[in-house]
């Protein structure tokens, strides 16, 4: 039913406004008007605020337009079958459908990678009205009916007919290497689960963790991460809701924000002066929990949604698996259940279904990569936890592109193969517009900033195993990382980048010091 939906929505002509290319071109190009909400002097972007305090809050009502109007479509393929008991399975589950959130922070289950296998086949098996057949997958990417070089000017996406992932070249012959973005999910993933658990058991500041310019880590900066690695469209602000893997991202955004409001829910959106401009408001503008989001209208009288009126999921009819049934008096399961997913004693909660796994990877045949050990889960069992903050100049000449750290001997030449050295203990993404893009030309002289971040406690930790550093004290520490923490800057097509040449690159260590959980019905302190 999902996948019937998705292809049917894929399949609208590109000029419908409830079309998969009208949506998409919400959150970037072709940065045109949508539902009749006019630029009106605002910059030159899509309507997402990114490096806001809206961050979070502007995603909501998208995803709640994107499930609308998903299952409207939905509805329409099951419409097509005739009337029988598999019919009516179909329609029992779309009275209870909502869309599905890939958690990229989370073990997953025995045998399988970060990287889920259905959104990397080129082809799926499905049921139709007349039978059963391969089709298309509409997971794997999503193709355009006509690339209007209008709407998509930067290269190398006007080459491309479909969205890409990692492509193997800038030609329109490119093809997607979801394999080598997988493996890179499954390295990146232990840092990914220590900066979530980080957000939701340690940050209690709404602005802090809603944007990455005013904090050190947050959740858009995480976020950040997941769209510099998976490279393709996903890298681009302009162009990455095209593709499918968007959508399932960044309902698991909305997720870890809703997991957090439940554990925070004294404070919410603060005043913030945005730096960035959208599509309707210049860079410089200040946002509040009023602040209307748009092009999303609330009802038919004009009036727009707020983050005010956005603030429970239950406004869109949803919740979470997380949150069922919690007593927002009572956190303590959430709390179990985030110590679970992301602490120091993680495991996987995911039921792996052996028939369908095994039957997914016969019919995907990926090329399977070498792969290695890589820093693991949060550490809180010591009283310091130890962080390296890294800022820098958000739009310049180099569009997305990530900072990698490492922990002893200095990488060799190449990026692509920076993440299977021994030393490399993580990396962080800059998510920032093409360099010859007119949202980057807007900004790059603005002196914009943005943060992120690679979590190094687990990392030193295992230095202490192996006899390399004597303890986790202040001092030692600090004298080991300054013989030993190395960091790079690469493009998301592994074009190495010198330091010196990324403006306002800084990157020093913070540390604190943790009262660890006596339990799992308890954070660190």
């Amino acid at each position: 039913m999902y996948l019937l939906g998705l292809r049917k929505l894929q399949s609208k002509g590109q000029g419908e406004k409830l079309g998969w290319y009208q949506l998409a071109g919400i959150h970037g190009r072709p940065f045109i008007p949508w539902d009749g909400v006019n630029q009106d002097g605002g910059g030159g972007n899509g309507y997402c605020s990114h490096g806001s305090n809206i961050f979070p809050t502007w995603h909501r009502p998208y995803l709640a337009l994107f499930e609308e109007v998903l299952y409207l479509n939905c509805r329409q393929a099951i419409s097509e079958f005739p009337a029988g008991a598999y019919k009516d399975r179909l329609i029992a589950a779309l009275s209870t459908f909502r869309i599905p959130y890939w958690d990229w922070a989370a073990i997953p289950p025995s045998g399988q990678g970060n990287l889920p296998w259905s959104v990397q086949r080129p082809t799926i098996e499905v049921t139709l009205p007349n039978g059963t057949t391969t089709i298309r997958n509409p997971l794997y990417s999503y193709v355009f009916q006509n690339v209007n070089h209008a709407d998509i000017v930067d290269s190398p996406y006007n080459m491309y007919n479909q969205t890409m992932r990692d492509a193997t070249s800038k030609s329109g012959d490119a093809v997607s290497q979801n394999d080598k973005v997988a493996l890179k999910m499954d390295e990146i993933r232990p840092n990914m689960q220590s900066r979530v658990y980080n957000i939701l058991a340690m940050q209690k500041d709404y602005l802090k963790m809603s944007n990455d310019v005013t904090s050190w880590d947050s959740l858009e900066a995480t976020h950040n991460t997941i769209h510099t690695s998976c490279g393709g469209h996903m890298d681009q602000p302009a162009y990455s809701a095209f593709d499918p893997l968007f959508w399932l991202h960044h309902t698991n955004v909305d997720r870890v924000f809703t997991i957090w409001q439940a554990l925070n829910p004294d404070v919410y959106v603060e005043p913030m002066l945005n730096p960035f401009s959208t599509f309707t408001r210049q860079g410089g503008h200040t946002a509040d929990a009023n602040t209307p989001l748009h092009p999303f209208h609330r009802n038919d009288g004009g009036e727009f949604w707020t983050s005010e009126g956005v603030r429970s999921t239950t406004t869109f009819a949803y919740t979470y698996p997380d949150l069922a049934d919690l007593d927002p008096k009572n956190t303590t399961p959430l709390v179990r259940r985030v110590n679970e997913l992301y602490g120091p004693e993680a495991h996987s909660l995911f039921k792996r279904d052996v028939t369908v796994a095994d039957d997914l990877t016969k019919r995907s045949n990926p090329t399977p990569l070498k792969s290695r050990a890589v820093a693991g889960a949060p550490s809180f069992s010591g009283l310091r936890q130890y962080i390296a903050s890294i800022k820098v100049q958000k739009f310049s000449k180099h569009g997305s592109f990530n900072i990698h750290v490492f922990l002893g001997d200095a990488p060799g030449p190449d990026p692509g193969q920076w993440s299977s050295e021994e030393s490399w203990i993580g990396m962080t993404g800059i998510f920032a517009a093409t360099p010859g893009g007119v949202e980057n030309t807007h900004a790059k002289n603005s002196g914009i900033e943005a943060n992120g971040a690679v979590p190094l406690t687990a990392a030193l930790e295992a230095k202490i195993r192996s006899k390399e550093l004597r303890d986790m004290r202040e001092g030692i520490v600090e004298g080991y990382l300054r013989a030993n923490l190395r960091w790079r800057v690469a493009k998301t097509n592994n074009e190495q980048i010198d330091v010196e040449d990324t403006p306002g690159f800084q990157i020093s260590v913070v540390w604190s010091e943790v009262v660890p959980a006596t339990s799992k019905d308890e954070f660190p302190q």
